[in-house]
């Protein structure tokens, strides 16, 4: 079934003169004074120590050609892909567990901060089947704009375009029938996919985020506005998770509307200053998890593919533009209540915590999971628990188990 069209093999190799113009950028930083008492404290974005730390030591510590190395022993593909309306692109993907006799093709889409990295460490476990676990082959995409992929030249990039771009890569590959995970982002083109290509295409899908953070209408979802009602007082871990969606829509949702209303201003700032783009993205790292003990390597890997992206860093910012602006017709279709069937696993430090309930006029969920820890970078910080759920979901007497024909993982 694979292989319809191979894609050109892809290493990546950064110059010699661009990693000394990142080196000279770093050694050239002017820092902002830092006025709060406590050193440590993240009230106002990342501390100074903790900028200064990482700086210095990307500048003259950081080996970015062995962490090249590394990412290089990951079977990467280049593959053209026609999107309607926009033409050819280059698009960088993995492949792994390529061939593997009826292991179920698994789509898995990254958002914004993350990138195909985020998702390096969950591979083995998917991959790794026995007679109790499925096994999955597992093409994860830069997305447009991300990575190593190519980025768009014109306006009107949206989301939806993600989706095509994301369909058509496993039409190519030779998967006429799939299943997909994603966050973030990849929520959404998640869903979106759920409703354009099931049930020829997409048999399933599952995600680590809600884009639920109200509580369901009596008018537009009467049934799971009674579930909502009829379910008792709210838990101390859903008032928790309410708090802190609460909390991040007042205090830190100041990213998502530059990145949709001005992008450029912002892109600026992150596409010239190295230092710029790590403040931006550490920020999020920082807050969007449950108390992850980040290495300054993986920060710095993670900046470094955004810094040395096709297009970059600032190409990843008109997502959220050109998605807010894409057509009320494919909002309408696209983010309907789905009916493929779903999955979804909850995390308490994600940056939308909702009680379950909240989730389900997102569409047919047959699996749902709430985990006592973790948060919106799933598949880094808690890849066993969330490959668990996966394997859950398609196993053997799971709610989709055998829903891509011929290949049940086993």
């Amino acid at each position: 079934m694979a292989d319809l069209e191979a894609g050109k093999p892809f290493n990546i190799d950064i110059s010699n003169e661009k990693l000394e113009i990142l080196r000279r950028k770093l050694e050239l930083t002017t820092f902002p004074d830092d006025i709060l008492a406590n050193e440590n404290d993240w009230a106002h974005g990342p501390p100074l120590p903790t900028m200064r730390r990482l700086v210095e030591y990307w500048r003259s510590g950081f080996d970015w050609k062995s962490v090249e190395a590394r990412l290089n022993l990951l079977p990467q593909y280049i593959i053209p892909i026609d999107i309607d309306g926009f033409g050819n692109f280059n698009v960088h993907y993995l492949h792994m567990n390529k061939g593997a006799k009826n292991a179920i093709p698994l789509l898995m889409i990254h958002g914004w901060p993350g990138s195909f990295f985020e998702f390096t460490k969950i591979l083995g476990p998917l991959m790794n089947g026995d007679g109790d676990e499925p096994a999955f082959e597992i093409i994860v995409p830069s997305l447009i704009g991300y990575g190593f992929s190519d980025g768009a030249k014109e306006p009107g990039f949206s989301c939806f375009k993600q989706a095509e771009m994301c369909h058509k890569l496993m039409l190519k590959l030779g998967f006429g029938e799939y299943v997909v995970q994603g966050g973030d982002w990849g929520m959404i083109i998640t869903h979106i996919l759920a409703n354009t290509y099931y049930p020829e295409h997409v048999k399933a899908v599952h995600t680590n985020n809600s884009d639920k953070c109200n509580p369901p209408s009596f008018f537009a979802n009467p049934i799971y506005w009674l579930q909502n009602q009829l379910r008792g007082p709210y838990t101390a871990a859903e008032k928790a998770g309410i708090e802190r969606t609460q909390k991040f829509m007042n205090e830190g949702y100041g990213y998502h509307l530059m990145h949709r209303h001005r992008p450029q201003t912002i892109g600026y700032s992150i596409m010239d200053s190295p230092v710029g783009l790590l403040g931006w993205i550490l920020d999020k790292l920082q807050d969007w998890t449950d108390n992850y003990p980040w290495t300054d390597d993986e920060i710095l890997t993670w900046i470094s593919i955004y810094w040395f992206s096709t297009s970059g860093p600032t190409a990843s910012l008109r997502l959220y533009y050109e998605s807010s602006r894409a057509p009320k017709k494919e909002k309408k279709k696209g983010f309907a209540w789905a009916k493929c069937p779903m999955g979804i696993s909850h995390f308490p430090m994600d940056i939308n915590v909702s009680p379950v309930v909240w989730s389900r006029p997102m569409g047919n969920f047959v699996l749902e999971r709430v985990h006592k820890s973790g948060g919106h970078f799933a598949a880094w910080e808690k890849p066993d628990i969330l490959a668990g759920d996966l394997k859950d979901m398609f196993k053997k007497g799971g709610p989709v188990y055998g829903v891509v024909r011929g290949r049940d993982g086993y």
